[in-house]
């Protein structure tokens, strides 16, 4: 099954839950996962705040779910995509959700603050 059927209803609740007037911006980003030399692209969505990010959604297949190695391989990608964005983040703490079709799973990534 393919991933795309469900990028414009993510996409349009995340529109919803995070409006535009209240100055947030939802932006898919394609991005091939550094480890793997395959073309396993990943869309998320990353949500901003004043150019700044504040949540991310990844949206995979509903078929991931059925072998572990996807779902490691799920999680490896969304760990690389804190890196890429933890340094932009303006906040102690940056959200994430990972969703494999419609079943979800929430992360966050706090700071170390001293």
């Amino acid at each position: 099954m393919d991933e795309s059927r469900f990028y414009g209803p993510y996409n349009a609740l995340l529109n919803y839950l995070f409006p535009i007037k209240d100055r947030f911006m939802v932006v898919p980003q394609w991005k091939r996962p550094e480890q793997s030399k395959a073309t396993d692209f990943t869309t998320i969505f990353v949500v901003s705040h004043d150019e700044h990010p504040v949540f991310f959604l990844e949206v995979k297949a509903s078929n991931h779910i059925q072998h572990a190695s996807n779902r490691q391989a799920a999680d490896q990608q969304m760990r690389e995509r804190y890196y890429d964005l933890f340094d932009q983040a303006k906040i102690n703490v940056l959200y994430r959700l990972s969703a494999i079709g419609t079943k979800l799973c929430f992360y966050t990534w706090e700071r170390e603050t001293t």
